[in-house]
């Protein structure tokens, strides 16, 4: 049985022919060169195929870090060489209780010996307006980094401004932490620079010898009918101050004993820096040769003692040298260049020596 079968020969010769096959787009070929393709080797079969170079992956680049930052450093060392002798007010808590003060926390907060402050609480010297700030802030400092400022109280009353930083001190039994407080000595510089010694505060050779012209007058012109008291200058000079500057403690040392002096001697005495000697002291309105004896054994008192760090008292090699009004000096000039000369000679003397100028 044959049957009839009905071709369309347009479709055939694809007239009219619908196809779901896309067409390729050609604009592929325009990339070729960019992929390094010859489009004759296209063609030609027996052609190697093109090697595409991959790209490279980016090799992660490794954090530097310090050797230093991975050491474990002796907390005592810091204390010794860095924290002793900062301009920076440093304070070491344990436990919400003092532990450490360097020299400059000490001078700020009235302490006079670094043992009487050990231990107590440190919201002893923080102001009560501020004891919820410290307690609420501290955690933020320790672990963020932030700086706060907190209003300090000394031994005398005195409010003191300080913004601190914290440091964390890894305890497995105690809560430490360290405060370093900003520079004090940089925006506290007295304004007169001129007449006051900028490490220390005190009055300089050039308004020391004022007051001591000052102190002789007040002698000269006071009424005949009283009794002239006795005015003695005194020059100190430092002998073994190349050993501690080897130390890098000079200035420490210097501080110190100017603190020292200032706390311990009469408050009418002056003290002053010395511009070839290390300080001078004028001590006015002596009553009698009785109480300049006294005086001077308290001073050299003083000096004997030394200058302690907290940790370390360091021995004071000295040498003194004074003059007295009005004898055997007569006006202030003569008063200054008898101490000088009582000086040179001390130091001639092996060990720590006092010399009065004699006649």
């Amino acid at each position: 049985m044959s049957e009839n079968v009905s071709i369309d020969v347009e479709n055939l010769e694809g007239n009219g022919f619908s196809s779901s096959v896309a067409t390729p787009s050609l604009s592929l070929l325009n990339d070729a060169k960019r992929y390094a393709i010859s489009l004759d080797d296209l063609e030609n079969p027996d052609a190697p195929l093109p090697q595409l170079e991959m790209p490279k992956q980016q090799k992660k680049v490794k954090k530097e870090k310090y050797f230093w930052q991975d050491l474990d450093v002796n907390l005592n060392d810091i204390v010794n060489l860095v924290m002793n002798t900062s301009e920076r007010p440093i304070i070491m808590v344990c436990d919400d209780k003092a532990i450490y003060f360097n020299f400059t926390a000490m001078q700020m907060l009235d302490i006079k010996d670094m043992r009487s402050a050990f231990g107590v609480p440190f919201l002893t010297f923080v102001d009560k307006q501020d004891w919820n700030l410290m307690t609420s802030s501290i955690g933020e400092m320790l672990t963020s980094a932030q700086k706060q400022k907190i209003r300090l109280r000394s031994l005398k009353g005195r409010q003191i401004p300080v913004e601190f930083q914290a440091i964390y001190l890894p305890d497995t039994e105690h809560f430490s932490f360290i405060l370093v407080g900003n520079h004090q000595n940089k925006a506290n510089k007295p304004f007169f620079n001129g007449l006051y010694d900028d490490l220390t505060g005190l009055p300089n050779f050039f308004l020391f010898e004022d007051r001591v012209q000052m102190a002789v007058n007040s002698e000269n012109y006071k009424d005949s009918r009283l009794p002239r008291d006795l005015i003695a200058v005194i020059g100190v000079h430092i002998d073994n101050i190349e050993s501690f500057r080897k130390l890098h403690l000079e200035e420490f040392v210097i501080k110190k004993l100017a603190n020292t002096f200032v706390l311990s001697l009469k408050k009418n005495y002056t003290v002053a820096r010395g511009l070839k000697y290390h300080f001078w002291i004028l001590m006015p309105d002596l009553m009698s040769g009785y109480d300049l004896d006294m005086e001077i054994k308290k001073l050299m008192a003083l000096l004997k003692e030394g200058v302690s760090d907290n940790f370390t008292t360091h021995d004071l090699t000295v040498s003194v040298g004074m003059s007295v009004f009005p004898n055997p000096a007569r006006s202030a000039k003569k008063l200054i260049e008898q101490a000088i000369d009582a000086l040179k000679q001390a130091q001639e003397m092996q060990g720590s020596s006092l010399v009065k100028f004699q006649k």
